[in-house]
C-alpha cells in the first residue's frame, strides 16, 4: 500500500479546522448579536434603530476601491485554485 501524500493529509486537515473554526465563530457570533438585539427596553430599541439606519443608509462609493481589491484578490485566488487542479 502507498503511503499517503503528508501535503495532502495537511491541506485536507488545515481545510477542515478552518471550516469547523469558521463556522463556530459564526454561529457564535450571529447568537451575541440575536442575544443582544433581544429585548423591550429603550436601550435595545435604541440599539436596533440605529443598526437598522445604518444598514439602511449604506453608501457603496467610498468603499469602491476596497471592494475591486476583494474581487481581484478572490479572482486570483480562484485562477490559483483552478491552476493547482490542472497541474
Amino acid at each position: 500500500m502507498e503511503s499517503p501524500d503528508l501535503f495532502v493529509v495537511f491541506r485536507t486537515t488545515l481545510f477542515f479546522v478552518l471550516t469547523v473554526y469558521t463556522l463556530v465563530t459564526t454561529a457564535t457570533a450571529g447568537w451575541h448579536v440575536l442575544r443582544l438585539l433581544r429585548g423591550d427596553t429603550s436601550r435595545h430599541r435604541l440599539l436596533r434603530t440605529y443598526l437598522g439606519y445604518q444598514l439602511l443608509s449604506v453608501r457603496l462609493e467610498p468603499l469602491r476601491g476596497e471592494l475591486l481589491q476583494i474581487a481581484l484578490w478572490l479572482t486570483m485566488l480562484g485562477v490559483l485554485w483552478w491552476l493547482h487542479g490542472v497541474v
